[in-house]
């Protein structure tokens, strides 16, 4: 009987994993990302409930999982929203300082609720969506497009003097978003996130095995979510970050029509 308990036990706990795998969202935001401006009264973003059933829709913002105490604020933080209708997020500034010289990041969450079901022994998950939002302060100096141009790059030795790791430092007031790093045409990709104003990141290199020069395919994601063009640096070795120029990544040639005139 015990080991039917166990069994038991584990068939509902995959079951549940298989569940959550296949949840999809039906709340969308129509971004994915917010930017409030110093002087802007608030920042909005829509969300749509795009699927067949009435969700309840909780959105918050934090400053990092758990730290759930922001000097900004989304309205409604609680509302109901039925099936193909739209209601707008709005955030806005309240109390609190925040520096003055760099932007600064937070998450906004949403999270969709479903109605509680009437029938019985029925699984349901809410479902969260999170999204950057950054606040902007007014005299910030450059633009953000800018920002990716203005990397610094290195490669240098790991922890301890071994191996060797991509080190990638930002100058600007703007965080720069990778959507991805590639090392030495398809050697490595890199999953990298996000390098904060002033700030460094540090990735381990499994294409090399000592610091030595390496090329890096990237793009970056734009204000308003796009992807930038793929830019390539030719990175030195060195201890730490130095400016790289970037040059766009030639795009393949158009492929030459058959030999019998077929344009499919």
């Amino acid at each position: 009987m015990c080991s039917n308990h166990r069994f038991r036990w584990a068939f509902a706990i995959l079951l549940m994993l298989g569940l959550q795998g296949l949840a999809s969202a039906s709340v969308m935001l129509g971004g994915t990302r917010v930017i409030l401006g110093e002087k802007d009264r608030e920042a909005s973003i829509p969300a749509k409930n795009t699927g067949t059933s009435p969700y309840v829709v909780q959105a918050w913002i934090d400053a990092g999982e758990g730290k759930n105490k922001t000097p900004l604020l989304v309205t409604p933080p609680l509302s109901r929203l039925d099936p193909g209708m739209e209601n707008i997020l709005r955030i806005m500034r309240v109390a609190g300082e925040l520096p003055a010289d760099r932007e600064s990041v937070f998450w906004l969450n949403v999270k969709e609720i479903p109605e509680k079901s009437n029938e019985e022994n029925v699984l349901q998950i809410a479902v969260r969506s999170r999204i950057k939002l950054f606040y902007r302060p007014s005299k910030l100096v450059g633009k953000s497009e800018e920002s990716r141009a203005q990397l610094k790059w290195a490669v240098s030795a790991g922890a301890e003097g071994q191996g060797a790791v991509l080190k990638v430092g930002n100058p600007t007031a703007y965080h720069v978003t990778f959507t991805g790093l590639n090392i030495n045409s398809g050697q490595q990709s890199i999953n990298a996130d996000m390098v904060p104003p002033f700030g460094e990141m540090s990735y381990p290199l499994t294409a090399v095995k000592a610091p030595q020069a390496v090329q890096v395919d990237f793009t970056t994601l734009n204000d308003y979510g796009g992807e930038t063009p793929e830019e390539r640096v030719q990175v030195p070795a060195g201890a730490e970050p130095v400016a790289v120029k970037a040059e766009l990544v030639p795009k393949p040639a158009p492929s030459a029509p058959s030999a019998d005139g077929d344009k499919r």
